[in-house]
């Protein structure tokens, strides 16, 4: 029995490699469902909220160690790859489980390999139904399944019979030949669907931008970037004042943004569907419209167009992750564009006994802001970063922004906004994240060089979200806060550059850095993990100077 069990696992894990890459393929070609993926992001949002936490603070641990590329970047490619792994190894076990069971009937292999893939149809069906079917609908997208389904079933049966076979010298194989046969044929299958894959993913993708999507001039004068003689030029090895969009963070719960799919009409039944399984849809800018209800007198559905009728609002601002380690580059700067969320809840006229905003994205995401902080006139409905439209790894079409909050508190995907007379615990509050999310004041050493007099320029950012900064102080190994010199900000919610020069003995050094805020308080030194409500502690970087 234990002989047939790792036999079936064995052709389990070699059918399923391809079967894997497959999947793979027809997302990347097609938009085809790809249920690696929603199992993954299903038993994520399913599974006690600490854990969760837990896992996301060894994700960016990890991470950190490896040290190459952006957080969120990698951060989201080992998801990938873990979503992968995790359904490799469940369906290898499968096919142990196949051996044991199905394999042992006194019949052709046929029926029971496909009895194994209607099985894995409706497993991945139920999933990619959960997980909104991609951009091709259900009809393709359940053929899709089948097809794929019923291969991977034939196969795994093909593959347990022979080997079989090969074990009870029926056929005149070695297993080693046998085994060999079939790694070398499950690896040609996936290099080929994943080459595939990779293929279409790099290929650029010329798309014509509807007439909603360009970003309007400004109805206000935008901020401007101060001139280098009004600060000072950073030190090289600084952090960009202002974040490439491409370089901007992305932090969400979804592996890949919503996105390629017809969004539903029905607005109001789609809300229903999200609230009950959490799925992805698209939300093309075409049909977009977003819900403005609860307790309003004048309900609202705009479309990107109305809402781009209102004043449009751009300001300078920096936002921060709530998971991002102290000195970490979840944290990024630009210019947020698109509508005071003020003049929208205006509109739809307030109800007197409203206590919470509520936001619901397409992905099932949820949160709410104080409607004190809803009405501030810098909490802004944006539809562009950086001048240009949204992306959809950002947003698009609309997204949050409030000031003096973490990440958490500004949902992308926004399709609902409702008006409620409580309290509401959003996606990560509810899994034991802060309710009120407020930024931690940090400062970071992004840069330290030495010139050839052993002089060590040193710069680096700091901020303290509305509080603003107020002064950067840095210490030598044990010694005494100095002062460092601050450029100017952007704006009162953006991030400040600072740079020192110092001139340091030979040897080692720690050099460590703080902030104080705008309304006096130094940064506190206690060190703290992510989870609550944002890490705290002081930056350090070690130097050593040349005697």
């Amino acid at each position: 029995m234990k002989s047939r069990a790792i036999i079936g696992i064995t052709v389990g894990f070699f059918i399923s490699l391809p079967w894997l890459a497959v999947m793979f393929a027809g997302q990347a070609v097609a938009g085809l469902p790809l249920v690696p993926f929603d199992f993954f992001e299903l038993l994520t949002r399913s599974l006690p909220g600490g854990m969760v936490s837990i896992a996301i603070e060894w994700m960016i641990e990890i991470v950190s160690i490896l040290g190459s590329g952006q957080t969120s970047t990698i951060g989201k490619t080992l998801q990938m790859a873990i979503a992968y792994l995790l359904t490799l190894i469940i369906l290898s076990g499968f096919g142990g489980v196949y051996a044991l069971t199905l394999g042992r009937l006194k019949t052709s292999w046929v029926m029971p390999g496909i009895l194994a893939g209607l099985i894995l149809t409706t497993l991945t069906a139920i999933l990619a139904n959960w997980g909104g079917w991609g951009s091709t609908g259900s009809l393709i997208g359940i053929s899709w399944l089948l097809i794929t389904s019923l291969a991977w079933g034939l196969g795994l049966a093909w593959g347990i019979n022979r080997y079989l076979r090969v074990v009870s010298h029926q056929i005149d194989l070695s297993r080693q030949h046998a085994l060999g046969e079939l790694a070398i044929g499950s690896l040609v299958l996936t290099g080929l669907a994943f080459g595939l894959g990779r293929l279409f993913i790099a290929k650029p993708k010329l798309v014509e931008i509807a007439s909603d999507l360009i970003t309007p001039e400004p109805t206000i004068p935008r901020p401007t970037p101060p001139p280098t003689s009004a600060g000072f030029e950073p030190v090289p090895g600084t952090r960009p004042e202002i974040t490439p969009i491409q370089d901007f963070y992305r932090v969400d719960i979804n592996l890949l943004p919503p996105g390629d799919q017809e969004f539903i009409d029905n607005n109001d039944s789609l809300v229903q569907r999200l609230q009950q399984q959490g799925g992805e849809t698209d939300l093309p800018a075409g049909t977009y419209k977003l819900v403005v209800d609860g307790l309003v007198r004048e309900p609202l559905s705009l479309s990107l167009s109305d809402l781009k009728a209102f004043p449009m609002v751009d300001q300078y601002a920096t936002l921060e992750c709530i998971s991002n380690p102290v000195g970490g580059d979840l944290i990024g700067t630009t210019l947020f564009q698109g509508v005071a969320l003020k003049d929208v809840l205006e509109k739809a006229g307030l109800k007197e006994n409203v206590v919470n905003i509520k936001f619901i994205g397409v992905d099932g995401y949820s949160e709410s802001l104080p409607v004190q902080t809803a009405l501030h006139p810098e909490t802004l409905l944006c539809y562009a970063m950086g001048n240009k439209p949204l992306t959809k790894d950002h947003g698009a079409p609309l997204r949050l922004y409030t000031p003096n909050r973490f990440g958490i508190k500004n949902p992308k995907w926004i399709i609902k906004i409702e008006a409620i007379d409580s309290d509401y615990q959003g996606y990560w509050p509810k899994r034991g994240w802060s309710q009120s999310a407020f930024v931690q004041t940090t400062s970071v050493i992004d840069t330290l060089q030495e010139d050839e007099v052993n002089q060590v320029k040193i710069g680096g950012i700091a901020f303290a979200g509305a509080r603003g900064i107020q002064s950067v102080e840095l210490r030598v190994d044990d010694g005494s806060w100095q002062p460092t010199e601050l450029d100017r900000p952007l704006s009162t919610f953006t991030w400040v550059l600072w740079r020192t020069f110092l001139d340091l003995t030979p040897g080692k050094h720690v050099i460590t850095v703080r902030a104080i805020d705008g309304e006096g308080e130094a940064q506190t030194g206690k060190s703290t993990s992510s989870h609550p409500s944002g890490a705290t502690g002081y930056h350090s970087k070690e130097i050593t100077i040349q005697g």
